[in-house]
């Protein structure tokens, strides 16, 4: 390297590290000017409206009805009518039986009927012929008496032959299984070919229109309960979508172990959406209070963080709030915020916390 070319670089070498800090100084005020840049807003003044204060409660969907069907009826299994998930009319066929043997069994005590209803007829000639005689003092007390018995048992006879024909009758009758009430079949317990007593469970029966809403409710909130009144509820089969029931049965005491008290709520639920067994997250309204309200444009939704922008003087400061109910285009807020502050409506991408603001 020649001495020019040394020269030159020791020169430039001072040169160069006065630049460097004269590059950073020119980032930072370029930041600082960014930071300070002002953001023009559209506000809003939050109001307070009277708004229904609700009890948050838990609760699990039962059904309206429950029925283990029972067979009534002893004989073998001839056919299964039915599977999980059949939608039953009430007086729909569930199970059919061998009736085979019941016909018989019909049909003896028929005929035993009528043999009793042939004697009863006898008897009552013979009686009356025996009360002929008495009068006309053809015969004496005791043959009388004795007529008189006879008669009074044939006609206990033909009573008891008719009653068995009708039993007879009846497990015929019984040899089909029907639905106690319209619903819909949770299990079958039973297949072809096999023996079932009267008291055999063969299916399980549930009615799930309407459902019924259980829900335990705080000892503290218990003072607002009242029967039909609204309950809103949701599940995590369908997000986003609230339910309706109305308050029916109320349990009579509050239980000792947990402090609460058991309700009930009757659900419509014409198109079977809703099924036994799903948990439950309910609003239960309790009162009525005043609180603040802004319109849903101010609130920022970030996962499931709700936030509002401020206006704080010359500055933006934002805030976390809890949301209470929708009231059509605005929604109540339960803490977060106070009546009379102005919040930013609609919100913007380009606001933050600290942002130096203008209201225009």
């Amino acid at each position: 390297m020649n001495k020019p070319q040394t020269l030159a670089r020791l020169f430039l070498l001072p040169l160069a590290a006065l630049a460097i800090p004269a590059c950073n100084h020119a980032s930072a005020s370029e930041h600082r000017a960014r930071a300070e840049a002002t953001v023009v807003v559209a506000t809003v003044k939050v109001t307070a409206q009277k708004v229904a204060q609700t009890q948050a409660l838990t609760g699990t969907l039962t059904p309206n009805r429950k029925s283990d069907v029972a067979a009534d009826a002893s004989g073998k299994v001839a056919a299964i009518l039915v599977e999980r998930g059949t939608l039953l009319p009430s007086g729909a066929a569930i199970v059919r039986l061998d009736r085979r043997s019941a016909a018989l069994v019909e049909e003896e005590a028929a005929a035993q009927a009528g043999a009793a209803k042939a004697q009863l007829a006898l008897a009552e000639r013979e009686c009356a012929r025996a009360e002929k005689l008495w009068a006309e003092g053809a015969i004496n007390g005791a043959e009388h008496d004795r007529s008189l018995a006879q008669c009074a048992a044939s006609r206990l006879q033909a009573t008891a032959a008719s009653v068995r024909a009708r039993l007879a009758g009846k497990s015929v009758g019984d040899a089909v299984v029907r639905a106690p009430f319209r619903g819909v079949v949770a299990e079958r317990y039973v297949s072809e070919g096999e023996y079932v007593r009267p008291d055999t469970r063969v299916a399980t029966l549930v009615e799930i229109d309407p459902l019924r809403l259980e829900l335990s409710v705080p000892e503290a909130a218990v003072h607002a309960l009242q029967k039909a009144a609204e309950v809103e509820f949701q599940v995590a089969a369908f997000p986003g979508e609230t339910f309706h029931g109305k308050i029916r049965y109320i349990g009579p005491a509050v239980r000792r172990q947990s402090r609460d008290l058991l309700v009930e709520a009757v659900v419509p639920n014409k198109d079977r959406r809703l099924l036994p067994g799903m948990f439950a997250t309910a609003q239960l309204a309790v009162g009525a209070g005043a609180q603040p309200v802004v319109p849903e444009t101010a609130i920022k939704r970030d996962s499931e963080v709700d936030r509002v922008f401020v206006v704080a003087g010359d500055r933006l400061e934002e805030r976390l709030v809890a949301l209470g109910p929708r009231l059509g285009d605005a929604v109540a807020v339960q803490s977060g915020l106070r009546a009379g502050e102005q919040v930013v409506a609609p919100i913007t991408p380009d606001l933050r916390d600290g942002a130096r603001v203008r209201v225009r």
